[in-house]
């Protein structure tokens, strides 16, 4: 018999509140060589991360999963997401710590360039 885990009643649906998360964020780091801001806000049910590099460089939007501290729901905490370029992956995850979002950039190349995956990590304050 398979046990389940789990702090909330089975018929419950377990609702995520991602106002937490929503508004645009700034890099502390104004040398940063990464990520200068981030924007993160709600369309119907969805979550959508839109992402300026440095030198104004829009990334674009895309789906923003949440997450919270237990299976009952509550406020987001934290989310991932992802960014395809063709020869970049990069996926991002990012967590609240205390009043600052901290942003964990992987980095993977996916062309015949021969440089190594890396990782960034940045710390923003919501504007």
């Amino acid at each position: 018999m398979i046990s389940r885990l789990s702090d909330r009643a089975a018929d419950r649906t377990a609702a995520i509140d991602p106002s937490p998360l929503l508004g645009e964020w700034i890099n502390y780091d104004q040398a940063s060589r990464n990520i200068a801001r981030l924007t993160l806000a709600q369309r119907g049910n969805a979550v959508i991360l839109n992402i300026t590099g440095v030198a104004d460089i829009e990334w674009g939007e895309t789906a923003a999963h949440q997450f919270a501290l237990t299976v009952a729901g509550g406020d987001a905490v934290a989310f991932q997401a992802g960014y395809d370029f063709g020869f970049l992956r990069v996926a991002i995850l990012a967590y609240l710590n205390k009043r600052l979002l901290v942003v964990d950039a992987y980095n993977t190349f996916h062309d015949e360039s021969g440089r190594s995956s890396y990782f960034v990590r940045d710390h923003f304050y919501l504007r």
